[in-house]
């Protein structure tokens, strides 16, 4: 992932002050267009999470490269200080064999101190022992994620009202329910 440096010039800053940050931390990508004079793009916040390399490209490039896009800003929550994207999750779910793959998140603000809490609903295969599958998807999503998160192992097909897979192919896996 080089960037044409003559080009393009390439921002990774932090979602929410703006601030450009140091190299191999992740953050938004803004692009700037050099040669695009009809509509330029200044400072395009393209919604994207990623990060530079800090090593040398083993291709022999020296141009920058993003290491890889993360996941969106946009579908980027805050849970308990950590940033968490709903794609790292998917990714996590579909390495498991007892799920079709399918998941969705809610975040909910729960109890008297207010605590922010994370619960995935995943599709799971007929004949699934969900209380060990459960089990196994929240530590394994704990390590990934770093933070604790709940799953809620479901039928297939019982998703669908809140990712609108059969009606769009743009599919939504996260609901924000803290207000």
């Amino acid at each position: 992932m080089h960037v044409m440096e003559d080009a393009f010039i390439l921002e990774v800053a932090d979602p929410e002050t703006g601030r450009i940050v140091p190299d191999g931390e992740r953050g938004t990508v803004y692009i700037t267009t050099l040669y695009k004079h009809g509509a330029p793009q200044i400072r395009f916040n393209v919604n994207d999470i990623s990060a530079w390399h800090t090593s040398a490209c083993p291709c022999g490039n020296t141009q920058r490269r993003l290491q890889a896009i993360f996941g969106r800003n946009d579908n980027m929550v805050k849970l308990r200080g950590v940033n968490v994207f709903p794609e790292a999750i998917g990714a996590t779910v579909v390495e498991d064999a007892r799920s079709n793959g399918e998941y969705f998140c809610f975040v909910d603000r729960v109890g008297a101190a207010g605590v922010d809490q994370m619960d995935v609903w995943v599709e799971v295969l007929d004949g699934v022992d969900r209380a060990v599958c459960r089990a196994d998807l929240e530590r394994r999503l704990k390590e990934v994620l770093g933070v604790k998160v709940a799953v809620t192992p479901v039928g297939k097909g019982e998703l669908d009202r809140y990712t609108g897979t059969s009606l769009s192919s743009k599919v939504r896996r996260l609901l924000d329910r803290r207000g």
